[in-house]
């Protein structure tokens, strides 16, 4: 027979999926706000479901069940809240101006911003009447410092007959061949408890991370820093705040290693990159343009050369200012990348832009990032060249993916030029880019080296390719106005929670945005799922 569990404050259903990936059954899901309680009914169409204020509700008319998941309120005590967990902060108004430019989002009702996770105390209320095998709780780990009866709740806990054991990990970090992982930095801390006579679960991160010095991927183990926090609290806080991951091995000396991550763009729509920031009359906050025309400082000095049509080694990223073009074929077998960046946007706590190659930053239950992409990217073709269908506006058909097998690559238009031979390179450089700015044109230059060489654009052929450096890239510098500007979408709000594509989700925009925002990540659930059915499973075989 499976394990059961409840799940009192469901959400959108984060946990639910986590678990029941885990082997584990739904018995019962409770939610106040009836739209999550409408998606999660979707889903799981086979559990119970209640909707009603777990504040308010007697405990013992909750099923018996093997497992109790809760996600306490955490609001106050996260960074994105903003406010002492003395003072309960508010539901802000729906910042308006850009937002309200490129989507129509819908009216949250005050149901789904108010206690949009019940207390912790409401987990006593349950774990004393039923007296779970094991109960899991997800917060933010401020709340261990925020909440000044944080330890004497976990004392309650201990005093009703639980071992505890708390695990800060981030989303990011967790995942394998059969539990993908969460493209989002998310911290997040797990208090898992398991009645007096129960196995402890194994529940000691060890994400897979590649040692160096050993030369292979290791089971990387968390080491805790001495900080002022973790001298006071213990072994809580977040990833390279208050800990980092090492090697096992003692050959290497534990090096410090990094563990593998999913990243932002495997989230990302590339089918919808948005609309022109300057064809839109109403235009940006003056803090989000600031935050692009900052990210575009930060990420276009990393534009990378593709080779596409290589199937051996050669077929690599390399920089662009790393040395000569590889060997000219009669194939297009190159673009040159550049990665687009999410960029905080509509009052966000959060206020610098990051590549997309790196997992999301925490979702948060409304709008907060928007995806700029640069405006042209080239495309790669099997045949012959065909200058004509070489550069395309990234508006006029779907974007690819940036990789060195895919067929086309997003790029900007950042200057960029490689070691200049004299001073007379640079003359003949200013007239025909002055020229290109002037009559708008967007085409990168390429300039010779050789004398009595004119430049040309990169929509022509190359001149004939020389036994030394011949010619060096220049590209106008691109403009915000020219980039392309959208908010995250939902969906995407949802992957980087890690739920499948086929999950249903109810309400506007706005709704759906929020039950991303507050979702519990599925893989950080599988896991912890997983790691207590094991112990749980232990009993009946010993």
């Amino acid at each position: 027979m499976s394990l059961t569990f409840t799940d009192i404050f469901c959400g959108a259903g984060g946990s639910s999926i986590g678990l029941t990936a885990a082997g584990l059954e739904l018995t019962l899901a409770a939610n106040h706000w009836r739209t999550a309680i409408d998606t999660h009914s979707a889903n799981f169409p086979h559990a119970e479901h209640l909707c009603a204020d777990v504040n308010n509700y007697d405990m013992r008319r909750l099923p018996a069940t093997d497992v109790l998941w809760a996600s306490p309120i955490c609001t106050e005590a996260s960074p994105a809240g903003g406010s002492s967990p003395r003072r309960p902060k508010q539901a802000k108004r729906r910042p308006r101006g850009q937002l309200d430019m490129f989507e129509t989002g819908g009216h949250v009702e005050q149901a789904g911003f108010a206690r949009t996770r019940a207390t912790f105390h409401d987990v006593i209320r349950a774990t004393e009447v039923h007296r779970y095998a094991a109960v899991l709780i997800e917060n933010v780990p401020d709340v261990a410092w925020k909440w000044e009866l944080f330890e004497w709740w976990c004392a309650g806990m201990r005093q009703l007959g639980y071992a505890q054991q708390t695990v800060c990990v981030s989303s990011a970090h967790i995942g394998g061949d059969t539990n993908p992982y969460a493209p989002q930095w998310r911290d997040r801390l797990y208090l898992v408890f398991t009645r007096t006579g129960i196995p402890l679960p194994d529940v000691a991160p060890r994400p897979l991370a590649w040692c160096g010095p050993c030369g292979t991927d290791v089971a990387a183990v968390q080491v805790w820093k001495d900080t002022a926090k973790v001298r006071q609290f213990g072994k809580l806080g977040k990833y390279r705040d208050q800990y980092i991951y090492v090697c096992p091995n003692t050959a290497c000396g534990q090096a410090r290693v990094e563990p593998y991550i999913m990243p932002a763009r495997q989230a990302i729509d590339w089918t919808d990159v948005g609309e022109r920031i300057g064809d839109h009359p109403r235009g940006l906050a003056a803090s989000t343009l600031a935050r692009i025309e900052q990210g575009l400082r930060m990420f276009t000095d990393q534009q990378t050369l593709i080779t596409v049509n290589h199937s051996t080694g050669d077929a690599r990223a390399l920089p662009l200012d790393a040395g000569p073009l590889p060997t000219r074929t009669l194939k297009v077998g190159e673009g040159f990348a550049t990665p687009p960046m999410l960029v905080p946007a509509g009052g966000s706590w959060n206020t610098t832009a990051y590549p997309t190659d790196g997992p999301m930053r925490t979702r948060t239950a409304r709008e907060s990032e928007a995806l700029v992409v640069p405006p042209f990217y080239v495309k790669q073709y099997g045949g012959y060249a065909d200058p004509a269908r070489m550069s395309k506006r990234v508006d006029a058909e779907p974007l690819g993916t940036q990789t060195g097998s895919a067929s086309h690559s997003l790029i900007t238009t950042e200057p960029f030029i490689t070691v200049l031979r004299n001073h007379a390179t640079a003359h003949t450089i200013r007239q025909p880019f002055q020229a290109m700015a002037a009559g708008g044109g967007h085409h990168a230059l390429v300039i010779p080296y050789r004398r009595n060489n004119r430049p040309t654009t990169t929509d022509a052929p190359l001149h004939t390719m020389a036994t030394r450096d011949s010619g060096a890239l220049l590209h106008p510098a691109v403009r915000v106005e020219d980039c392309y500007f959208r908010m995250l979408k939902p969906r995407e709000q949802l992957r980087a929670q890690r739920f499948p594509d086929t999950y249903r989700v109810h309400g506007n925009v706005s709704e759906q945005t929020m039950q991303a925002g507050n979702a519990v990540s599925a893989n950080v659930a599988q896991w912890l799922g997983g790691q207590v059915a094991a112990a749980l499973d232990s009993r009946s075989a010993s």
